[in-house]
């Protein structure tokens, strides 16, 4: 009887949640952000690394970046303030400082190695969006998302105007809920974005150059 009327209460509440928020039109995430490893440590680097603005090649409307489906009538755009471009460059600069390292804004860069510029900088770091994306098909009890995050990483010297390190950042994560929450969207998008990231801070030839 109890577990009968549990379920009869959490499928109002479901029903409840899925009214109040299957409204068309494009839904805004504001919490989205550069998550450190939890083993993270400031390092002593005297290392200035100048990070260009990165370019968005997904295809996409700058500012969108998935999609929740509710029904086959009902769905939302899930967007950023501002644009994804600014938030990876945000989020690769928050990178850095939590390694200690200090960073400065570059001028754009195409990243090739003629064009390698800017001043009171030791490193110049730009790169291309790829994806960044998430999924979401929001059905009652079954809640699927899938979050997709390709970047293409380069990091040049501005001593030598030489490019040292070229990366492809890759990233996938999946997640099943019996309710949804913008939340655990987030959250997803947040782990995703800050798995990619890492594998940048995690080269051995990039740590040696920027001295972490």
């Amino acid at each position: 009887m109890q577990q009968t009327l549990f379920r009869l209460l959490l499928s109002i509440l479901s029903i409840g949640m899925l009214s109040a928020c299957a409204e068309k039109g494009p839904v805004l995430l504001g919490n989205i952000a550069y998550q450190p490893p939890a083993n993270t440590v400031a390092g002593a680097s005297k290392t200035i690394v100048g990070v260009s603005p990165f370019k968005d090649l997904r295809g996409a409307s700058p500012s969108v970046l998935g999609k929740r489906i509710i029904r086959n009538d009902i769905e939302n755009d899930l967007v950023v303030q501002g644009t994804v471009a600014e938030l990876v460059t945000a989020a690769v600069m928050d990178a850095l400082k939590a390694r200690g390292i200090t960073v400065k804004d570059a001028p754009a860069w195409d990243l090739k190695a003629e064009t390698v510029s800017g001043d009171g900088f030791d490193i110049l770091v730009g790169g291309e969006i790829k994806a960044l994306w998430i999924d979401v098909n929001s059905q009652p009890f079954n809640v699927k998302q899938q979050a997709v995050v390709q970047l293409r990483v380069s990091a040049a010297g501005l001593a030598d105007k030489a490019i040292f390190k070229t990366l492809n950042l890759n990233s996938k994560m999946d997640r099943q809920d019996i309710a949804f929450s913008f939340d655990t969207v987030e959250s997803l998008l947040s782990e995703a974005l800050s798995a990619a990231i890492d594998q940048l801070l995690k080269d051995d030839e990039f740590k040696k150059k920027i001295n972490y």
